[in-house]
């Protein structure tokens, strides 16, 4: 019974209320209007709502994630972070700024790293837009209050992009005498970052973080499959994004 009131609830509110409208209309325009307008709708509908659930937004994040698998040894000599987001101009514990969610994941999963295997971390990200935080100070900052000595991170805090990331952090593994990157980044993420980094010739052990879905099949309820979510639009998106910078 509970799966149902959650499915009905869902459709009160976008997008499945937005799905729930584009029908009423479609139906409208089929028997009233011009049954080519009706389809038409009905089609931007089924696309929209299929957008939404997680029988399509699992296997699409899935498809990245499952590229590369967590290795069974840190065999490097520096562990290189991409940031991924951070939100300038508000008030945090350890003061103004704070790091988006993914960004945190792979800080977290580095200070890990750290504490398992002591070795230099390079931290790559700058400040995207004038409203956001600089990635790469805030993720220093957090990696200091986690534990890592100042003295055993490296920045690069003027990478705006992925391309940027490979770039400025190549130039940073030469002067430092750095070889042997594990490449720490969100598990969707990674594809796109090790092309960059491999088409400046640099070879890096990949160590996905940041799992938006569970690498096997969980069992689920139909219910929970088909039911529209804002969070599978996300996931779609963010799909989508990786597989268009893959092409670049």
């Amino acid at each position: 019974m509970i799966y149902i009131i959650k499915f009905v609830y869902a459709f009160l509110l976008p997008p499945g209320l937005f799905v729930a409208l584009l029908l009423l209309a479609a139906g409208w325009l089929y028997l009233k209007v011009n049954r080519k307008a009706g389809w038409t709708m009905l089609a931007a509908a089924l696309l929209l709502y299929a957008a939404s659930i997680q029988l399509v937004s699992d296997p699409t994040v899935r498809s990245l994630e499952n590229r590369y698998t967590v290795p069974d040894r840190l065999d490097g000599d520096v562990y290189v972070m991409l940031t991924g987001g951070a939100l300038g101009g508000v008030a945090s514990p350890a003061g103004e700024g704070q790091l988006s969610g993914s960004t945190l994941q792979r800080v977290v999963s580095a200070a890990e790293l750290y504490k398992q295997k002591p070795m230099p971390i390079l931290v790559s990200g700058g400040q995207v837009n004038e409203n956001t935080g600089n990635e790469g100070q805030l993720s220093k900052r957090t990696l200091l209050r986690l534990g890592v000595p100042e003295q055993d991170i490296l920045l690069d805090d003027k990478s705006r992009t992925t391309r940027e990331n490979a770039q400025n952090s190549k130039e940073l593994l030469t002067k430092t005498g750095l070889s042997r990157p594990i490449l720490i980044t969100s598990a969707f993420h990674m594809a796109r970052s090790v092309k960059h980094f491999e088409a400046r010739q640099v070879i890096v052990t990949p160590y996905p973080v940041d799992f938006r879905t569970s690498p096997g099949t969980l069992p689920r309820t139909y219910m929970q499959l088909l039911t529209p979510k804002s969070s599978s639009m996300d996931d779609i998106a963010v799909a989508l994004k990786e597989y268009l910078g893959m092409l670049q």
